[in-house]
């Protein structure tokens, strides 16, 4: 599936707002099931697009989450811990 500049930018805008992959499809007009198979594709357009977005997200999510749990917050405190147990599993 090729995407155009403007396909690529609204499918990583909506994955930033977490919206789900099957809506996304149906926005930029592009068939479903095509487009979920080829998120599953390392490397295929509609995978690196959506990736972008959803990363940005997660990103500005975690961050949140470090402040608080900088500011004393047991809560985000206890992700902070589950982020590293995460990330132990790559190391």
């Amino acid at each position: 599936m090729h995407l155009t500049k403007e396909q690529s930018d609204m499918v990583e805008e909506m994955a930033y707002r977490l919206i789900e992959p099957s809506l996304i499809a149906i926005n930029i007009e592009a068939d479903e099931m095509q487009f979920i198979e080829e998120l599953g594709i390392p490397g295929s357009e509609v995978r690196q697009a959506f990736y972008k977005g959803y990363v940005r997200q997660l990103v500005e999510t975690r961050e949140a989450v470090i402040k608080s749990a900088r500011n004393g917050s047991n809560p985000s405190l206890e992700m902070m811990i589950q982020f590293f147990k995460q990330l132990k599993n790559y190391l």
